[in-house]
């Protein structure tokens, strides 16, 4: 379960769980079916001992969940190789869109992705339309250092 990967004492568990609530992107990577790797940077959000990612129905990583593939997340490290967190779990499709989700925290992921939302140059609203499939991953292993 997710709430026993985070040791808050730890102070590199302490330091993951900030930077899930504060990096705008995390490297979501699946695998395909011929055993390759699939990587692509995502903006998150991290819910409840959990990682959301709004995507385009028709996107390979949805496709790749879809089936069952194991799921790989890690976080940007620093430029000298620390602040690491690297994350194993799982990961399924939501029944409920992305509109839906946001409810529940719109004010904080708005103002988490403020300058982003801006340069995309769509309205959340409109975000959360196009990218309606949401991914929820749940950690079950955490590389942190």
């Amino acid at each position: 379960m997710t709430t026993e990967l985070f040791d808050p004492s730890v102070p590199a568990h302490a330091k993951a769980l900030e930077k899930l609530e504060r990096d705008l992107i995390v490297w979501f990577t699946t695998v395909r079916a011929n055993g390759e790797p699939h990587a692509v940077p995502v903006w998150f959000w991290w819910h409840e001992g959990r990682l959301l990612v709004f995507s385009e129905p028709t996107t390979a990583k949805v496709a790749h969940v879809r089936r069952g593939s194991p799921v790989l997340v890690h976080l940007q490290g620093d430029r000298f190789g620390e602040e690491v967190v690297v994350m194993n779990g799982r990961a399924e499709i939501s029944e409920r869109p992305a509109a839906e989700w946001l409810a529940a925290f719109r004010d904080a992921y708005e103002a988490k992705y403020a300058d982003a939302i801006r340069d995309y140059g769509m309205g959340l609203d409109d975000i959360a339309a196009k990218f309606d499939t949401v991914i929820v991953f749940t950690p079950d292993r955490l590389m942190a250092w």
